[in-house]
C-alpha cells in the first residue's frame, strides 16, 4: 500500500497509509443525530444514532472522521421506472488533486454499498422488505481475496472515470406516497475491510486507538437529487402509476435557511456557526466563512466529526466569535 503522508495536525498526527492511530486524546463521540427543523426553524433531533454516517461497523470510540482526499463526482444519466422499481443511472469520477497515490475500494464495509438513499434526512433502504416469516439465508463475509479485487491506485493529478453509467436501484415499496424529492450520496472511505480489520487487530493488545477513518463528505458533486411521484393506493386502484420526474438542482436542496447541511450550496454569504450533538461534543466554537455558492465543509476545525452528525447554523456578516 502506498505510504501517503497527508493530513497534519496540531498533536503531530500523520495519516500514514492512509491507516493510523492518535495518540491524541480528543472527547469525541461518533453517536450523531440527524438534525431536522420544525415550523419555526428550530432544530430537533429525532433520528437515532444509526442514521449517522457511522454504519462501518467500527465502535464509535474507535473512529476519527477525516476528509478524503480524493474528489468524487457523481453525474446523473436518467431514470427508468419498471413493474417493481426505479433504476437510476449515473456516471462516476474520481479526482486525485495531490501529490501523492491514494488508495480506494469498492468495499468499504463487508455488507454495505457505496450509494445511500434519503429522503428528508433520513436513510432509507432502497431494497425490498423481506415477507413476514419468510426465512432468509445468512451471508459469508466476503473473503479477503474478494475484497482485494475492489482496491483501485489512483495516481497522482489524475481522474478515474467509469466504462459506462452504473445503476441504483430502489424498489417501488420503498418510495413515499406523493411527489417526493429523493437524494442519493456516494460515501468512498479509502478503507477496505482488510485496513480496518488489521488496524483494530494489533492495537487491541496495546489498548485501545482511535482510527482516523477517511470518508468522502457529503459534497454538491457526490449526491444526486431527483424527483419521483408514488401514487396513492386509492390512486393507483384508478389506474394512476409511478413517475419519474427527473433530475434536481442541489441549489435548491437542503434544509430551510439559516441552517446548512455539509456539503450543501452556502445559501447567503458570512459567517457559519457548526451545531449539533457532535459539535458539543468536541467542545469549542466552531465557525467558518463562507461565500454565497460555495461548498460548506465538512471538518469544523481540528477535529473531525461525522459529516452527516451535525448543521451550521447562520450567525451573520460579521463573525460571531467576536460576540462571545
Amino acid at each position: 500500500m502506498s505510504q501517503i503522508k497527508r493530513w497534519n495536525y496540531r498533536c503531530g498526527i500523520v495519516l500514514t497509509g492512509l491507516i493510523t492511530l492518535s495518540a491524541c486524546s480528543f472527547p469525541m463521540s461518533s453517536h450523531a443525530n440527524t438534525q431536522t427543523f420544525d415550523g419555526n426553524n428550530a432544530m430537533i433531533s429525532n433520528q437515532p444514532p444509526g442514521m449517522s454516517a457511522n454504519q462501518t461497523g467500527i465502535p464509535d470510540d474507535r473512529i476519527r472522521w477525516v476528509k478524503n482526499a480524493l474528489i468524487t463526482r457523481i453525474e446523473f444519466v436518467d431514470g427508468v421506472v419498471r413493474d417493481d422499481s426505479i433504476k437510476i443511472r449515473y456516471n462516476l469520477s474520481m479526482e486525485n488533486p495531490t501529490n501523492a497515490e491514494i488508495k480506494s475500494t469498492g468495499r468499504p464495509t463487508p455488507d454495505d454499498g457505496r450509494i445511500k438513499l434519503f429522503l428528508n434526512g433520513r436513510q432509507i433502504d432502497p431494497s425490498e422488505p423481506p415477507t413476514p416469516g419468510q426465512l432468509s439465508g445468512s451471508q459469508a463475509p466476503p473473503r479477503d481475496e474478494e475484497i482485494r479485487l475492489y482496491r483501485q491506485t489512483n495516481k497522482p493529478h489524475s481522474t478515474w472515470k467509469s466504462d459506462g453509467p452504473a445503476e441504483f436501484v430502489i424498489a417501488n415499496s420503498r418510495l413515499v406516497s406523493g411527489t417526493n424529492i429523493y437524494e442519493i450520496v456516494f460515501w468512498q472511505t479509502q478503507l477496505d475491510w482488510i485496513d480496518v480489520r488489521e488496524v483494530l487487530q494489533r492495537t487491541d493488545a496495546q489498548g485501545k486507538g482511535r482510527m482516523l477513518y477517511p470518508l468522502t463528505d457529503n459534497a454538491p458533486s457526490n449526491r444526486l437529487y431527483f424527483k419521483v411521484y408514488k401514487p396513492t393506493d386509492e390512486e393507483a386502484a384508478k389506474g394512476r402509476k409511478i413517475e419519474f420526474l427527473g433530475e434536481v438542482d442541489a441549489k435548491t436542496q437542503g434544509p430551510t435557511f439559516p441552517y446548512a447541511r455539509p456539503g450543501d450550496f452556502a445559501p447567503k454569504t458570512g459567517y457559519w456557526q457548526a451545531v449539533g450533538k457532535p459539535i458539543e461534543a468536541i467542545g469549542g466554537y466552531h465557525e467558518v466563512f463562507r461565500k454565497e455558492g460555495m461548498s460548506m465543509p465538512n471538518l469544523p476545525g481540528d477535529v473531525g466529526v461525522d459529516p452527516f452528525g451535525f448543521q451550521w447554523k447562520y450567525v451573520g456578516e460579521q463573525s460571531g466569535a467576536l460576540r462571545k
